[in-house]
């Protein structure tokens, strides 16, 4: 199948060529008998959004893959609603070439049996508890015999208290320079038998960031981990975010079931990335307060699954200090995590499979 392409940067053109598709570069829009049965990438700024219900009747033949160009979370879903109804497949703002490649595969249905090694850490609000929970998975995931690097890559906190000498606002002209190297990885900060990477205190930069740097930073960690946990925050305008929306292999959302006015938008933001509340699990933090809402009535009414719930500690500590039974219950789903990540055998008890 060829893929015609018109307006998309040619950068990305080249991504997708070296990924063994056949590109054809567009200055106009092509013919519609030669798209026949092939695929059209085109985007917003060469098509406008006004003008979709026309290339849909114009390409009836073709599968069509519309680029939304306009950057931010507010506003386009509405394009994708009317892409939705026209049959055309929708690839929203900040979308990377990783990202329009994943896609073109999904659609192609050629990914496999693709697994990665990196767990997202997502909050349903500042202060949920991410950066914790991110820590304490890590640590269980060392204990039991596993390289782990940790991310910060919450943009806008980073997770720290103390300012360190190596954080990601120190690394960033190594990552924009693409210049990383194991060594660079061995310099981080080496806690409960895992190295962590504290995030950017430069706040006026968070905005700065670019989704390639983010996508190169955890393709450099991955190389050199046996899993990499990343703590993405809860920002979804941070390119972070958006990135480890993408390309988390799991992906779980720390929050409290009073947070169910926050979750709903964040679940639907994430279906304009082809990803539904099935894609995500909760874990659902200072679980033994008291609200009206229980964490069971929260996963059935939002669709998601719960993986672990964790007290309430005063104050929240970066260590918690968790009992032998929760610990128990940690180490249990950390297994079921690698069996997952296919990282760990599956073991059979009392003839099923656990």
């Amino acid at each position: 199948m060829k893929i015609f392409s018109f307006g998309m940067d040619q950068l990305t053109v080249n991504d997708i060529k070296n990924s063994g598709f056949t590109v054809v570069t567009q200055n106009v829009l092509p013919d519609p008998p030669h798209t026949e049965g092939h695929m059209l990438l085109a985007t917003s700024e060469q098509v406008p959004v006004q003008t979709l219900r026309e290339l849909r009747h114009r390409y009836p033949g073709t599968t069509i893959l519309y680029v939304y160009m306009q950057k931010g979370v507010h506003g386009y879903q509405p394009v994708h609603m009317l892409c939705e109804s026209l049959g055309v497949h929708f690839i929203p703002p900040r979308s990377t070439s990783s990202a329009i490649i994943e896609k073109i595969r999904f659609l192609l249905e050629e990914d496999g049996e693709k697994r990665g090694n990196l767990v997202g850490f997502f909050g349903s609000g500042p202060g949920i508890g991410c950066t914790s929970a991110a820590k304490l998975f890590a640590w269980r995931l060392a204990t039991a015999g596993l390289r782990v690097i940790l991310l910060g890559l919450d943009l806008y906190d980073p997770g720290f208290e103390r300012k360190t000498t190596i954080s990601l606002d120190r690394l960033r002209p190594r990552i924009t320079g693409k210049m990383l190297h194991a060594e660079d990885f061995e310099q981080l900060i080496k806690q409960d038998g895992y190295v962590y990477l504290p995030g950017n205190y430069d706040y006026l930069s968070a905005q700065d960031y670019q989704e390639e740097e983010i996508e190169y930073l955890l393709a450099r960690a991955a190389e050199n981990a046996d899993i990499v946990i990343a703590d993405f925050g809860s920002i979804p305008e941070s390119a972070a975010w958006y990135v480890g929306m993408h390309q988390s292999t799991l992906r779980l959302i720390v929050t409290h079931p009073k947070h169910e006015y926050r979750l709903e938008p964040l679940l639907e933001l994430a279906g304009h990335m082809d990803l539904g509340p099935q894609d995500f699990q909760l874990i659902i933090n200072r679980s033994n307060l008291e609200e009206i809402t229980t964490p069971k009535n929260l996963a059935h009414r939002i669709g998601s699954e719960i993986m672990l719930e964790l007290p309430y500690v005063q104050p929240f500590q970066d260590n918690l200090p968790l009992g032998k039974r929760e610990l128990q219950q940690i180490d249990d789903k950390v297994r079921f995590l690698l069996v997952a990540l296919g990282l760990a055998p599956e073991t059979r008890k009392k003839g099923l499979f656990s």
